[in-house]
């Protein structure tokens, strides 16, 4: 080969952005592990011998085109699988570029240019979020958050942050013997239980409080729970709220929980992994109201607006909680005599050496600037209605169960069983017959979906019944898209009915 081995690799990255996979091609070549096993064995084993060769450049490009080829692509626009799609081609250079530089964000010293973007990036988060005034220094040596390695990480760190601000000496002294409790909605992520048994607080510490029919948390049930965790002996601590959540994309009243937070002096964290990135629009910000009220709030850029694995911003309404908090003071690298140690981050948040995932969400949305991001969510926003609308019109072939803003959960319904009486408003209330019947056929469908390669849609269980979700974060969604997606659903639903007898 002419080309180096990481030129030819890099070409085959490049080529892969800058034209993804789009209909008519698969959006999966699936295979099973005995398959992918075999497949792999013609060129460069998957698995490592006791001794591992070096394999020949020739062999090594085989196998990435074999990773290519059965890799599910994301990118693809009828890919609606997960909370995340399709990366923006600038935030994928730029991530390469962050790989090539190879540094870490933890000081000034070893990243100048990095920690000035992660400042100016944070502010104008700060900024949107309400958490900083309009006007105040763009690059603040303290800005009000950081970046972190996704969602759960992020919440952790919010979690200890509550509980330093309840015992300020918990880092030193440990856990002074209260019960502590907290409160998410029982449609809220498990963030909020793995944060709590990492922390030593217990996962039974955390109430689930109960939600409407959508997702989003009942504020009676709050207070309601709330007094019941005192009267119990708990000393409650900690509220999360959502925005986003991860079935239904279900918003919790921001405004009504942050009342409840401030009377009865708990931290008010928000979890906006998802939903957080409503904030770029114009239209669809309200969903959001009252965000600058809470004292911590997680975002991950890597879900609506596209950045690549991982892009979290935890945003901290006081940031100056954050090194009491997670300080280690280690004099061999945060040095108050170096320049500029000021602007160093690295003594702020639990990890040292990190990653500079503010890079590519700089460079893509200097690219696309404020208009671009809020096209971004408004046309993921018109993807999901014109979903609902097709569903409305399709005359019993699918039933709607729930769903807000970038969601759509329904359900596929048999001819038989067509239509299902529009007096239904929750899925308990069919038949039990009815119930295992609708059940059983989700996965049947995803499965033909799966290998077949024309589509990948989830389904989980909504109102204890499995049900599809279709979720729009890619960019490049058409309705067409959106239409055809329907369709295949619809026909292998009665190729299923067929496999099964009915």
């Amino acid at each position: 080969m002419s080309k180096s081995l990481e030129e030819a690799i890099a070409e085959r990255a490049l080529a892969y952005v800058t034209a993804p996979p789009s209909d008519p091609d698969d959006v999966i070549r699936f295979a099973s592990p005995t398959e992918l096993v075999d497949a792999f064995a013609g060129t460069v084993a998957l698995t490592f011998d006791a001794e591992a060769p070096n394999e020949s450049a020739d062999s090594i490009l085989d196998a990435v085109d074999l990773v290519i080829r059965h890799s599910v692509h994301t990118s693809h626009p009828r890919f609606l699988n997960q909370n995340f799609a399709g990366p923006d081609p600038v935030s994928v250079v730029g991530d390469w570029l962050g790989a090539a530089l190879n540094t870490t964000g933890a000081t000034f010293e070893a990243a100048p240019v990095f920690t000035l973007m992660e400042s100016a990036v944070l502010h104008k988060l700060g900024r949107i979020a309400g958490y900083v005034e309009e006007g105040s220094d763009p690059l603040p040596t303290l800005p009000p958050g950081l970046f972190c390695p996704g969602g759960s990480t992020a919440t952790l760190y919010a979690l200890q942050l509550a509980r330093h601000r309840h015992q300020p000496d918990v880092a030193t002294a440990g856990a002074n013997g209260d019960r502590l409790t907290m409160f998410v909605s029982d449609a809220g992520h498990y963030a909020a239980t793995k944060s709590a048994a990492l922390l030593g607080i217990g996962s039974d510490a955390v109430i689930k409080v109960a939600s409407d029919e959508h997702g989003a948390m009942l504020v009676p049930a709050l207070e309601t729970a709330v007094a019941a965790s005192r009267a119990a002996g708990d000393v409650p601590f900690a509220v999360i709220g959502t925005s986003g959540t991860t079935v239904t994309s279900a918003f919790d009243p921001l405004d009504a929980i942050a009342d409840v937070c401030e009377r009865e002096s708990l931290w008010f964290h928000v979890d906006g992994c998802y939903g957080g990135s409503a904030l770029f629009s114009p239209t669809h910000r309200h969903l959001l109201d009252g965000v600058e009220r809470s004292d911590s709030f997680v975002w991950n850029l890597h879900k609506m607006m596209g950045m690549t694995q991982q892009c979290t911003a935890l945003l901290v309404r006081k940031p100056e909680q954050l090194a009491p908090c997670f300080a280690g003071k280690a004099d061999y690298l945060f040095q108050p005599d170096k320049l500029y140690a000021d602007y160093d981050s690295g003594d702020r948040t639990f990890q040292c050496a990190r990653r500079v995932d503010v890079l590519k969400l700089w460079l893509a949305w200097k690219h696309h600037g404020d208009i671009g991001f809020a096209n971004r969510i408004d046309h993921a926003v018109r993807m999901a209605d014109h979903t609902r609308a097709r569903i409305a019109a399709s005359g019993g072939t699918f039933h709607p169960v729930a769903g807000v803003f970038t969601n759509v959960v329904f359900c596929w319904v048999p001819p038989h069983l067509q239509p299902i009486d529009a007096s239904v408003t929750h899925l308990d209330q069919l038949a039990e017959d009815v119930r295992a019947e609708l059940h059983a056929l989700p996965p049947r469908i995803k499965s033909q979906m799966q290998a077949a390669g024309t589509a990948m849609v989830g389904f989980q269980p909504v109102q204890g019944m499995n049900t599809f979700r279709m979720l729009y974060m890619n960019s490049t969604v058409t309705e067409a898209d959106v239409d055809a997606i329907l369709d295949r659903i619809d026909a292998y639903g009665t190729a299923a009915l067929a496999e099964m007898g009915a």
